[in-house]
């Protein structure tokens, strides 16, 4: 029970970074391979908020979303004013991600704020001993709100400026869509959800290591957007449970799994470019439908 347990952690907080990682990408068209920066942000500034401070859980979460997602603004302003896209906004993210770990691997403290360098910040307080609640319920409440979340968002006027722009970014901008402001907050929604994953990992573990966050991460949560599906939230969902869940359960095979990426990458663009569950959406005629298609229910 506890391996399950620690599985859904796990997964739970893979999937808070996925679900920024499809509003960036799969609604918005943004493609990040540093992603991990934006965990890594939360994971610290959580930690930093939680043991220096003595900020609760709720507060500790919010609070590393913000400071993530206003360092986001700070990286996406210049991007966007000079028009970055496609590869050349994808290697910005990178080279962010991997500056921010470096950086973090030569800080060994901040005035009285050891971080420890590369050695990671140690002693936070344990997820468990910051709610009545367990460890693994809290991560699934707090994933479930996200979800709701994040599907109010994809469906709003917001979502629909994002989907023009990955759509078409010139005629987004002729019917009067704002660019500069909606990958502004695509981004920002998405280094925030990003961060909350970070912070829960390292509430987890109670302690927190720049490698971490490494380009494995980054490429992980990616592939879960482009596996899962564009346009949708039901399949990075998914994949993003599986890309954990099925390397913990292979634990001899898990050194393959770039291999096993790259192959799958090139089927996905291939044979279904928009991925497993491309343009599915997370509703309840989505649940409906799965219920008429099973036998046992009866109904046709």
């Amino acid at each position: 029970m506890g391996y399950l347990q620690a599985i859904t952690i796990l997964s739970g907080c893979n999937l808070l970074a996925v679900m920024g990682m499809a509003v960036l990408t799969g609604y918005t068209g943004l493609f990040s391979i540093g992603h991990a920066g934006f965990m890594a942000l939360g994971a610290y500034m959580g930690g930093i908020l939680a043991k220096e401070l003595g900020w609760h859980l709720v507060p500790c979460l919010l609070g590393a979303g913000m400071f993530s997602g206003i360092i986001s603004l700070g990286i996406g302003y210049p991007a966007f004013r000079s028009r970055l896209r496609g590869d050349y906004f994808a290697i910005a993210t990178l080279g962010f991600a991997e500056a921010l770990r470096l950086l973090l691997n030569n800080i060994h403290s901040i005035g009285k704020i050891r971080l420890g360098g590369a050695y990671g910040y140690m002693d936070l307080p344990l997820l468990k001993d910051m709610t009545f609640l367990p460890d693994w319920a809290v991560v699934v409440l707090v994933c479930l709100i996200a979800l709701w979340v994040t599907h109010m968002f994809v469906t709003s006027q917001y979502g629909m400026n994002c989907i023009a722009i990955r759509q078409d970014e010139a005629a987004a901008q002729m019917m009067g869509v704002d660019l500069l402001r909606t990958k502004l907050l695509a981004l920002f929604v998405s280094a925030f959800l990003a961060a909350i994953g970070g912070a829960l990992l390292a509430f987890y573990f109670g302690y927190i290591n720049p490698s971490f966050f490494g380009i494995q991460r980054s490429s992980d949560l990616l592939a879960a957007v482009v596996f899962g599906g564009i346009q949708s939230l039901i399949g990075p969902t998914i994949t993003a449970i599986l890309i954990v869940a099925v390397p913990q359960l292979l634990l001899t095979f898990a050194i393959y799994r770039f291999i096993v990426y790259g192959l799958l990458f090139v089927v996905v663009m291939v044979f279904r470019p928009e991925g497993l569950f491309g343009y599915v959406q997370m509703n309840s005629r989505w649940i409906t439908r799965l219920w008429r298609r099973n036998p046992a229910s009866g109904m046709e």
